[in-house]
This record gives structure tokens, C-alpha cells and sequence, in this order.
């Protein structure tokens, strides 16, 4: 009762202030120390991310030439390029490649990034007219840091990313 009404409003006013210097230099020490460790693990993974992106991305075009030789009932030829691959209507990956969707003036389905598809092992994946690989092969690709993987085709069809 004998208290003084400015007292109560000093106290109370003092605890609505913000944070103090040291406690802000706390937080943002923190917050430097999280990010030194944080940047170079996402700068070490982004390379091996993409390369990967771009394998599934092949292995999806080659399961594509796959139902085309299905659907078309005729031999599908897989052929890289130094910035992707392209597909021919025969077995031996001569003469006008196809050309339609996702495929520039050339026949060409690049991939993302500037990644380049190599020939690994093997010869050029042939399909047939029922989905199995008459000529099987291994591509790579290799992304601009150097990372690579491999996207293999089997006998059976199957085109997997080992």
C-alpha cells in the first residue's frame, strides 16, 4: 500500500526490455559456428547430388527408348552424346536420330546441369520390340566437378544405377 506507482511501472518496464549485447553475441557466435560447419558439408554434397540426378534422369530416357521399341515395334538404339544421348529407330545407331519431345534440332535430350554421357562399358543399349536389350551397355555421367555414375542396361531390359 505504501508503494509508489512509478516504482511498479520502472519494474515492470525493465522487464519488457529486449535482449542484452552479450546475449545477441551469444546467438549470433551460435549461429556463425552452425554455418561454418554447415556450408562445406552442403558444398561437398551438392556435386554427388547432382551427378545422381542426372543418372536417374538417363535411366529414365533409357526406359523411355525401352517402351518406344515396345510401342513402335521396332529396335530402339541408345546413342551418348557428349551432352546427352539420342535415339535411332534401327540397330546400329546410323542415319536421322528421332526427334520429339524434350529433344533439340539434333535429336538430342540434354541433361541438366552440363552433364556429359560417355559410352562406360559395352556397346550402345539396343532394345527390341519386346523391351529386352539386345546389346546392353554402360553410360556415365560425369558432372563439371568430376563426379560421375554409372547407369547400366542388362540383358533383360532392365536399366538400373548400380
Amino acid at each position: 500500500m505504501g508503494e509508489d506507482v512509478s516504482d511498479m511501472h520502472r519494474f515492470s518496464a525493465r522487464s519488457e526490455h529486449g535482449n542484452t549485447l552479450p546475449e545477441l553475441l551469444v546467438v549470433l557466435v551460435l549461429i556463425g559456428a552452425m554455418a561454418s560447419i554447415a556450408v562445406p558439408l552442403l558444398l561437398s554434397y551438392l556435386p554427388s547430388a547432382t551427378a545422381n540426378y542426372a543418372a536417374r534422369e538417363l535411366q529414365s530416357g533409357l526406359n523411355r527408348a525401352k517402351l518406344m521399341a515396345v510401342t513402335t515395334r521396332q529396335a530402339v538404339c541408345v546413342q551418348p552424346t557428349a551432352s546427352g544421348y539420342r535415339f535411332f529407330q534401327n540397330t546400329t545407331c546410323t542415319g536421322t536420330p528421332w526427334s520429339g519431345a524434350g529433344t533439340d534440332a539434333n535429336g538430342v535430350f540434354s541433361l541438366a546441369n552440363n552433364i556429359t554421357v560417355a559410352l562406360a562399358a559395352g556397346s550402345n543399349p539396343i532394345f527390341n520390340q519386346f523391351g529386352v536389350a539386345v546389346q546392353t551397355g554402360t553410360l556415365r555421367v560425369t558432372g563439371q566437378t568430376g563426379s560421375s555414375m554409372t547407369v547400366s542396361v542388362q540383358a533383360s531390359g532392365r536399366v538400373t544405377i548400380p
